[in-house]
């Protein structure tokens, strides 16, 4: 009889002879994007892409917005789910990436075709030689109808890119990376996707799957987007970054919004609109489960940088809460509109501080939020590490359960103008829903709010709450109206009254509900008010 061990060392060595007969798992274009990036982060940084004739470079704007992509002319029109778009170079996007099909596992370089463009009135000098290489792309399927491709994706800019759900305009832009956004004094690195690797989908693919290769002065890396558009459009995003050098601020999974007034902000710009911003409030779920919202807030000639430090969290998100037209009037940009993302970390998140910058801004034209995750402690140089999370583009958030804070204002107390009186309405649910039975609106007289202010030489004068939701259910959203189908949400509006001293020019405070057993009902706004005359 055969000893166990005899037999233990045969079953190795058939196991070891049956490994050898199959084959090594394949290499993904991530896989050798990855290794690309690392070769080039242990070498000087040197810039990418071929230099752009003149011609193309000094487009003006009007010229080149001439210039339009045929569409039926797009990567796999008319072959399955997606078609691809590209973007002629010249006005402002003067970098050009390199893109690639990738169909079973091989990787086809697409050369620039001027056939692909109408140049509308442009007269194109003879001998001109063609661009180099296209600007980015987007992509299209059937996200609103099954008559018209509709895009819900591009990639155009440095690592900026955007996404849309269904019936939805685009908004807020997202990054690959950013590093050392918003630091006064310091210059911002704006690194680059300078190649994309597009994979052929299959004919009746869910999803979109496209990898790059990001390249900047201080950082090489890898990206893979894996792309489902619907009614809340995902993405999924992976990647391996690699430092050739320490910066001041790593952001991850970074956000370019604009603010420029809301019902809270003061002085307001003379404009005939009520508001006007792609986003209006930050929300963030931590590791415990709860929820913190933080409007956004645009204060004339001030910087403003808020650092929360978490552990482990759940999410967070860039919102646009007020879906009424009757608070923005404006038919053209349809701001009442606008997506929110909400970022869900995989990997790669456990500890670091969320940055919210807001920037003074003179205009709606300019993005003066920015919103990023940075890391700690922080990479070290030459050692590539890893992140996975998910970006998910939807209208609205899925109701918590919680009243979700609606709106914020601000102001004096009738002829008392050193003290400050703050009203924050919460509602729940967020937005109107389908009418089953009664309204479930909750015994308000159950709940207080309960306020905290950090600042010494601030005194909390008063605290109450108003139930809103009978009194003006015709007027929560704006422009509904009683409805047979629809149940208005119960709004409930928390006030306080604050008494700072003069030397005190901002103010910490959170307020939140709570019923009479202390458990909280609400999620917990936070704020920072700063003095403006």
């Amino acid at each position: 009889m055969k000893s166990r061990r005899h037999l233990l060392s045969a079953s190795l060595l058939l196991g070891s002879a049956l490994s050898a007969c199959l084959p090594a798992a394949a290499e993904t274009d991530f896989d050798r994007l990855c290794a690309k990036a690392r070769d080039l982060a242990a070498k000087p940084y040197a810039p990418h892409g071929a230099k752009l004739d003149d011609f193309w470079a000094k487009l003006t704007y009007d010229q080149h917005r001439d210039i339009r992509f045929k569409m039926e002319s797009g990567l796999w029109w008319g072959e399955g789910p997606f078609s691809i778009d590209f973007f002629h170079p010249g006005w402002t996007a003067k970098k050009t990436v390199s893109l690639y099909e990738v169909n079973n596992g091989e990787a086809k370089h697409l050369d620039f075709d001027t056939s692909l463009f109408d140049y509308g009135k442009n007269k194109i000098p003879a001998g001109t030689p063609p661009p180099p290489g296209y600007a980015g792309w987007r992509a299209r399927t059937h996200l609103n109808s099954e008559k018209y491709m509709d895009e819900f994706l591009v990639f155009l800019g440095a690592s900026y890119f955007r996404a849309i759900p269904k019936d939805a305009p685009y908004g807020l832009s997202a990054r690959g990376l950013s590093i050392n956004s918003g630091l006064p004094g310091v210059a911002e690195e704006f690194p680059d996707f300078s190649e994309f690797h597009l994979d052929h989908p299959e004919k009746d693919a869910k999803s979109l799957t496209a990898t790059a290769l990001l390249e900047g002065e201080s950082v090489a890396g890898a990206y893979k987007f894996t792309v489902t558009p619907g009614v809340e459009t995902v993405m999924d995003v992976e990647a391996e970054l690699t430092l050739r050098r320490p910066v001041q601020q790593l952001g991850l999974a970074p956000f370019s919004s604009m603010f420029w007034f809301g019902e809270n902000t003061h002085p307001r710009p003379y404009d005939f609109r009520p508001e006007v911003h792609d986003s209006d409030g930050f929300l963030m779920e931590l590791g415990s489960g709860n929820l913190h919202y933080r409007p956004l807030e645009h204060t004339k000639d001030q910087f403003r940088h808020c650092v929360f430090t978490m552990e482990k969290p759940r999410s967070w998100a860039l919102v646009q809460r007020d879906r009424s037209f009757a608070s923005y009037q404006d038919v053209e940009a349809g701001y009442h509109n606008r997506p929110s993302v909400k970022v869900e970390p995989i990997s790669g998140f456990d500890n670091g501080k969320l940055h919210l910058i807001e920037m003074p801004t003179i205009d709606e034209t300019n993005d003066n939020v920015i919103l990023v995750w940075e890391p700690t402690p922080a990479p070290e140089v030459g050692k590539p590490f890893r992140v996975h999370y998910k970006l998910k583009w939807v209208r609205d958030l899925p109701p918590s359960g919680l009243f979700a804070v609606r709106a914020t204002r601000a102001g004096n107390p009738v002829q008392k103008p050193d003290e400050v009186l703050m009203s924050i309405d919460f509602a729940k649910p967020l937005n109107p829903e389908k009418k089953v039975g009664d309204p479930k609106w909750d015994d308000a007289s159950k709940f207080k709010p309960v306020v905290t202010v950090n600042q010494a030489g601030v005194k909390l004068l008063h605290v109450g709450l108003t139930d809103l939701s009978m009194p003006n259910v015709d007027d929560v959203p704006a422009g509904i109206g009683r409805s047979d189908q629809l149940h208005m949400p119960q709004v409930l509006r928390a006030f306080f009254v604050l008494d700072p001293s003069k030397d005190v020019n901002d103010i910490d405070m959170t307020c939140e509900l709570q019923d009479e057993n202390g458990k909280v009902v609400s999620e917990r706004w936070i704020y920072l008010w700063k003095r403006t005359h």
